[in-house]
C-alpha cells in the first residue's frame, strides 16, 4: 500500500541481496530517508559477507549499520530446529526467524531509536487494510509469494511494515538492481544456516542421538527391517528408505524416543482433519467457516472447515483428504488472498 514519504525514515532489513536492495532503492526514489540494518547471525564467513553488504551500503549511498542478534539467533532458532527433530517434527526455521528475529528484534530496535519511523523488508509480500486491521495478503507476483512464511509475525506489527517490491515481478526486481555489486547473488535461501550443507550432515553434528540404528516399523507396529537413524527420514518420503518390499512404501511416521521409524501405503499418509498449535489470529475464526489451508510452503491451499478455535489451538476438518500433513510445518489459513491465521501443525492423538 502506498504512503506518502515527506522524509519518513525507513529501516530496510538489508542482506545485500537482489530482494532488499531493490526495496531499498525504491524507498529512496519515492522520497523516504533510508537506512539499512543486517543482522549478525554468528554464521561461517559471516565477516567477509558483512564487508561485502558494508560495500553495496556505500555505493547506494545509504546509512548502514549491523544488529547482533546471535544469542537470539540460536536460542530461538537454531536450537528451535534441534529440539524440533529431536522430538520427531519437521520444523520451519524461517517462521520462526522472521516472527522472533526479524520482525521481532529488529523492528523493535528500530521502534527504540525512532517509534516514528518505518520498517521495510524485501519479501514478496503486500498488506490490506479491512475492518479496522492489517492483513497479509498475495503481492502481485504469486510464484514468488512468501506470504505463508510471515503468517506469525504479530499482526499489530503490520502497521509499521512496508513491503516495497509488493507491486513488483521477479524479472522487474533483477531489472532493478543489476549492475549493481550485491552482496549475495544466489536466490534466497530457504534455511539460510545451513549454507549448502547437506541436511543429514548438520543434524548429524547437533543431535548425534538421532543417528543410531533402529527399527522400521508397518502401520501395525509390527517390526519389518532396520534402518541407520531416524533423522535420515522425513514424512512422505519414498525413495531412499533402503527398505525392500513387494510394494512401495513411503514413510508416514517417526518416533524420536523409541528410534521407531514407520512405513506403509500411501494411503496412510492421507489426512482427513489438521490440529496447528499455539496460533497467532490475525480475526477471529468462527467454528463452520470454511477456509482454505495451506500446510506447506509451495503447495496450493486446501478446503477446510474450521471445527474449534480456541487460544491454543485451531482444529479444521478436511473437505479431502491431504497427504503428508507433517507436524512441526505450519498450517496457514486464507480467506481468499489474506491470512487470517496460522500455527505450527500438531501431532493428532
Amino acid at each position: 500500500m502506498p504512503i506518502k514519504a515527506d522524509r519518513i525514515a525507513v529501516t530496510v532489513a538489508f542482506s545485500g541481496g537482489k530482494d532488499s536492495t531493490a526495496a531499498a532503492l525504491l524507498l529512496r526514489e519515492q522520497g523516504f530517508e533510508v537506512r539499512a540494518l543486517t543482522m549478525r547471525l554468528g554464521l561461517p564467513a559471516e565477516e567477509e559477507k558483512l564487508a561485502r553488504i558494508e560495500k553495496l551500503a556505500r555505493v547506494l549511498d545509504i546509512p548502514w549499520q549491523v544488529l547482533d542478534v546471535r544469542a537470539a539467533f540460536k536460542r530461538k532458532v537454531l536450537d528451535y530446529f534441534a529440539d524440533a527433530y529431536r522430538s520427531g517434527r519437521t520444523p520451519n526455521p524461517c517462521v520462526l526467524c522472521n516472527r522472533h528475529i526479524k520482525f521481532g528484534l529488529l523492528l523493535g530496535e528500530m521502534k527504540k531509536s525512532d517509534p516514528a519511523a518505518r520498517f521495510a523488508s524485501g519479501h514478496y509480500a503486500a498488506k490490506i487494510f479491512r475492518d479496522g486491521r492489517w492483513f497479509l495478503c498475495e503481492p502481485a507476483d504469486r510464484r514468488k509469494s512468501q506470504i505463508y512464511f510471515l503468517a506469525m509475525i504479530e499482526p499489530a506489527a503490520l502497521e509499521k511494515i512496508v513491503f516495497p517490491i509488493a507491486a513488483l515481478t521477479i524479472g522487474q526486481v533483477r531489472a532493478k538492481v543489476a549492475g549493481l555489486p550485491l552482496a549475495n547473488l544466489k536466490e534466497s535461501q530457504d534455511v539460510c544456516f545451513l549454507q549448502d550443507e547437506p541436511l543429514a550432515l548438520y543434524l548429524s553434528r547437533h543431535i548425534p542421538e538421532s543417528f543410531t540404528d533402529g527399527e522400521f516399523i508397518d502401520v501395525a507396529g509390527k517390526k519389518i527391517g532396520r534402518h541407520h537413524g531416524v533423522s535420515h527420514f522425513t514424512v512422505g518420503q519414498r525413495r531412499g528408505t533402503r527398505h525392500a518390499s513387494d510394494r512401495r512404501l513411503y514413510v508416514v511416521g517417526r518416533d524420536m524416543a523409541a528410534n521407531t521409524v514407520t512405513l506403509g501405503d500411501e494411503r496412510d499418509l492421507l489426512s482427513c482433519s489438521l490440529t496447528v498449535a499455539d496460533p497467532v489470529f490475525w480475526r477471529p475464526l468462527q467454528a463452520g467457516e470454511k477456509l482454505s489451508v495451506k500446510i506447506r510452503y509451495q503447495l496450493h491451499g486446501h478446503e477446510a472447515e474450521i471445527v474449534e478455535s480456541t487460544a491454543t489451538h485451531i482444529r479444521a476438518v478436511l473437505k479431502n483428504p491431504v497427504r503428508a500433513v507433517t507436524p512441526g510445518q505450519f498450517g496457514v489459513f486464507y480467506d481468499g488472498d489474506v491470512i487470517v491465521a496460522a500455527g505450527e501443525i500438531a501431532i493428532e492423538k
